[in-house]
């Protein structure tokens, strides 16, 4: 019994590490620019690929994280600063602007279904002799998918804090208008941030599937409701609250896998949000309120 507990927390940690990841930049994303980006799945997919692709011709998988990344980012700002910012310029609301990501979502998971033609592909590399930690058996790589979203966490955590563009990427998710009228140029801040945020779910969308060994077409909006939910909990632009909510979501949907069924685990997820959303629901609709939508 035992055990069993230490074993589902164990790999509630690791699963957490790669929520923790994809929040930080959903959470970052959505608390600068108000825009709840359901597009945000199709792009880990795109980072995903992109490491498998690369790792099919050679490259090392590590080297994939790299690539990965890079492809989120551009993706990402393909879409946040090359379309969504067309659309704010028209007038779109937050609600209208959410449909138009959930719909830019369906055309990158169709266009991918088209060019894998529907094939789910092996992803079986870094794999390696397991770690026997007392009665938890974990693989180097998951130790290490661990240690990198901490030193991501950590990372953000010091940009955001101790240098200048991320005390103008807080200042202008606080207030986008005061952040202009102080001298902040507002469009190299929503770039960068359309990159940052692109570059974590783009890097998230690699890690997730060398600890799931494959990669499909759907596999990242199949992974995006844990995100969403993980964002939310957290509060928007908070990357702390991000990683604190992932810690718990992982950890309770794993703890529910062990002991009972694996398709429990998602509802276990949303139930906590549910209860988030009953008990204070302040705390994770004000943001949603604001229908300023900060792209320029």
């Amino acid at each position: 019994m035992l055990s069993t507990l230490l074993s589902a927390v164990a790999f509630g940690v690791v699963l957490a590490s790669i929520i923790a990841i994809a929040a930080m930049g959903f959470t970052i994303q959505f608390g600068l620019t108000n825009v709840l980006n359901l597009s945000y799945g199709g792009v880990m997919t795109i980072g995903g690929y992109a490491a498998y692709l690369a790792v099919a011709h050679g490259i090392s998988a590590w080297y994939g994280l790299v690539l990965g990344a890079a492809a989120g980012a551009v993706a990402t700002l393909a879409i946040g600063h090359g379309l969504l910012r067309r659309f704010a310029a028209r007038g779109t609301k937050v609600f209208e602007m959410m449909m138009v990501t959930l719909g830019l979502g369906l055309v990158i998971d169709y266009t991918l279904q088209a060019i894998s033609r529907n094939n789910i592909s092996q992803f079986t590399v870094l794999q390696s002799a397991p770690l026997h930690l007392g009665p938890v058996t974990l693989t180097p790589t998951q130790v290490i998918i661990t240690a990198i979203g901490l030193a991501i966490f950590i990372g953000l955590e010091a940009l955001l804090r101790l240098t200048r563009i991320g005390k103008a990427l807080r200042a202008m998710a606080s207030d986008p208008s005061l952040a202009r009228a102080c001298g902040i140029k507002t469009s190299r801040i929503v770039v960068f941030t359309w990159l940052l945020s692109g570059a974590l779910c783009g890097l998230a969308g690699v890690v997730y599937i060398i600890n799931a060994q494959s990669i499909g077409y759907t596999t990242g909006e199949l992974f995006l409701p844990l995100v969403i939910a993980a964002a939310i909990l957290g509060g928007a632009g908070s990357p702390s609250g991000a990683v604190l909510a992932a810690l718990l979501m992982g950890i309770v949907t794993q703890v529910f896998s062990a002991y009972g069924n694996a398709s429990y685990s998602t509802a276990a997820g949303f139930g906590i949000l549910v209860i988030v959303l009953l008990t204070r629901p302040s705390a994770v609709l004000s943001k949603g309120e604001n229908e300023e939508l900060a792209l320029s």
